[in-house]
């Protein structure tokens, strides 16, 4: 009897399993289980062109493209060097550009524009490309001095305002001080590098005019305009030679 009381003490003194991470046993509730984030799932896009302006000369080639979901790219290529630049547009300027360029469907099957000897002979070739969605895209080549039926100078119009969008230049940088300029300082021209010189500096009414040294056009600016139109004179120094008078 000794022997059997032993044994039920015994039986009631041992004591519960320690908890573990391995068993998940816990003194007052159950461990929760953790459940394990799920994956993202990728976005999938499929954007499809709208219509694109390219060009090529040599070992140089340009492409401006915009597709229907707002992505404007700009490829340009050099020796298969190739630089890539993108920028995005609204839904209401895409279906602006793509009324525009779908007009120039009307012109008729993917065709050479104004194919003359003078197109045959040129190294440098334009052209449109302009979504069809029943038939695919359809394009157009022409020369600098084609003459474009309507609808597809639009559609040129359209692109050529697009791929200007990559070298406008941020306000930031185009502004300097035109309180510097004074009568026979030099200014370079933004659009194709001419040099004009400052001839009448009138500092009563702040106009400015200005000669072109070759060619003598002349210009007549009022002086806070100068920035837009001629780079800064600290940047744009004339040549060593002296230019004439």
């Amino acid at each position: 009897m000794i022997v059997v009381a032993a044994a039920v003490v015994a039986l009631l003194v041992v004591k519960p399993p320690t908890p573990t991470p391995e068993t998940g046993l816990s003194r007052g509730r159950p461990t929760p289980a953790v459940t394990p984030s799920p994956t993202p799932t990728p976005e999938l896009r499929d954007p499809h062109l709208v219509a694109a302006l390219f060009s090529s000369q040599g070992d140089g080639a340009e492409r401006v493209a915009l597709f229907d979901d707002g992505t404007l790219v700009l490829v340009d290529t050099y020796k298969g060097y190739r630089t890539i630049k993108r920028k995005s547009l609204s839904a209401e300027e895409v279906d602006l550009v793509r009324k525009v360029c779908s007009e120039a469907l009307v012109v008729g099957e993917s065709t050479r524009v104004g194919a003359t000897a003078l197109t045959e002979a040129s190294a440098r070739r334009v052209g449109i490309e302009v979504a069809d969605p029943p038939r695919g895209p359809r394009t157009f080549t022409y020369d600098d001095t084609s003459e474009l039926p309507l609808p597809l100078g639009r559609a040129r119009g359209a692109l050529e305002d697009l791929r200007s969008r990559f070298f406008r230049p941020d306000p930031k940088e185009i502004y300097w001080d035109p309180a510097r300029v004074k009568a026979r300082h030099y200014l370079r021209l933004r659009s194709d590098g001419r040099w004009f010189r400052v001839v009448r500096d009138d500092a009563i009414d702040e106009n400015m005019e200005l000669e072109e040294v070759e060619g003598g056009m002349r210009l007549f600016v009022v002086r806070g305009g100068l920035p837009n139109l001629f780079e800064d004179p600290a940047t744009a120094k004339p040549p060593v030679t002296p230019l004439p008078r």
